[in-house]
């Protein structure tokens, strides 16, 4: 990070920026916690005085004493309030990281998949994952993480995956960084950036975040000082043989449980990764339907431009260019009507001057001849009316199957 010429990095124009100064940064990011640990001396004497709480409280110099021990004891082992063993001293507190503890077991935890390279974090966010399902809502959020970035255009926020916790109310959020030239920043470094106090005041205003995580797998010297290392309050032969029953060492990796609010949450977290598994099936489920029915859609009309005509779609052609030959054809019924419509509008005066005069009157012959022309006309029209009918279903199949 202190190498980071002044052109480059998150922000480095800007104070404050996710490299900023060299001094700042590498600050940041390498600077260890100070925390007081202590004393062998102390060590011993609240180690003497919970054992005495335990088994040789002096209060009353009676028989109550051994009521008293009794009652330490089961605090001890539930974890929860503090024991009284002699008047002058203050009193031994009991937690679920104490030895004696009785309500605790070892889990296994998957390990992550990540590298520290794949700069993958992971940010809490204290709203449901109802404000950021939709595709507007995720992309407020990363305009707004490149702008804690120090809006360099060089330096781009990306989401990795969003996924609702348990509660209902808290979204965790895994985003990595661009650098333009560079590649992703390392987990390690963004996470040292947003935790410095103005990028961790800007994410709580802004984002309602409450927590700030690196995520990438323990290496190997890591892991194995974590493996001979039993947690606190756990007996060494148990986590040993904890160790030794991990039924994927390479995916897998034990975690210690402690208390009944412990396992809940982890029974929620299970809970919840199962629903997320769930609901990633029923897409997959999804998307295989739409698939199968394009290949379905896809082999049929295949199958239809790939048979031949059979004999009843050749018959069915003959007879419908039958029929418009015959309504085309010269003096049929195109054209008598089309005659007939010509007359109407070129004499339409003539006509109605002679219907005015004086009736026509027509010979028996006349009207026989007229009469077998209608009876002629009819026929055809029903003929025309019975092909068309007949044909009708056929002609939907063949349109469809065209489309």
């Amino acid at each position: 990070l202190g190498t980071l010429g002044s052109t480059t990095g998150f922000g480095a124009a800007k104070p404050g920026g996710l490299f900023g100064s060299a001094s700042t940064a590498t600050a940041s990011a390498t600077q260890p916690q100070t925390t007081t640990l202590p004393t062998l001396q102390e060590v011993i004497q609240n180690s003497d005085n919970l054992v005495r709480s335990l088994t040789a409280p002096d209060l009353y110099g009676d028989g109550r004493d051994a009521l008293v021990a009794k009652l330490n004891q089961l605090l001890a082992a539930c974890g929860v309030g503090n024991g009284f063993f002699k008047n002058d001293q203050q009193p031994v507190t009991y937690n679920i990281d104490g030895p004696f503890h009785r309500f605790k077991a070892v889990g296994y935890n998957r390990r992550s998949e990540y590298e520290d390279s794949d700069g993958i974090v992971s940010i809490m966010m204290c709203v449901p994952f109802d404000q950021l399902s939709s595709s507007t809502q995720r992309q407020k959020l990363i305009d707004a993480l490149n702008v804690i970035l120090g809006n360099n255009t060089n330096v781009r926020a990306r989401l990795e995956a969003i996924r609702p916790m348990p509660d209902n109310t808290t979204t965790e959020v895994l985003i990595y960084v661009n650098e333009k030239g560079k590649g992703r920043v390392s987990s390690k470094q963004l996470s040292a950036y947003f935790k410095q106090p103005a990028q961790a005041a800007q994410l709580k205003s802004q984002l309602c975040v409450s927590d700030v995580v690196p995520r990438y797998s323990m290496d190997a010297a890591r892991l194995k000082i974590f493996l001979e290392t039993p947690p606190t309050g756990f007996d060494a032969e148990l986590w040993k043989q904890a160790v030794k029953d991990n039924p994927d060492p390479e995916r897998l990796v034990p975690y210690p449980i402690r208390g009944f609010e412990q396992l809940r949450k982890r029974q929620d977290l299970q809970n919840a990764e199962g629903k997320l598994a769930e609901r990633a099936i029923e897409e997959l489920r999804r998307r295989v339907v739409e698939v199968r029915n394009d290949i379905t859609k896809y082999s049929t009309q295949n199958s239809i431009h790939s048979i031949a005509v059979d004999s009843g779609e050749e018959q069915l052609e003959s007879r419908l260019e039958a029929l418009d030959a015959a309504l085309d054809a010269p003096n049929q019924i195109k054209s008598r009507v089309s005659n007939l419509m010509a007359i109407l509008r070129d004499k339409s005066d003539a006509l109605k001057t002679a219907s005015d005069g004086e009736a026509i009157v027509l010979k028996d012959e006349e009207v026989t001849q007229i009469r077998k022309y209608l009876s002629r006309c009819q026929q055809a029209l029903e003929s025309i009316v019975s092909v068309v009918r007949s044909n009708k279903s056929d002609v939907s199949v063949i349109v469809s199957s065209i489309e």
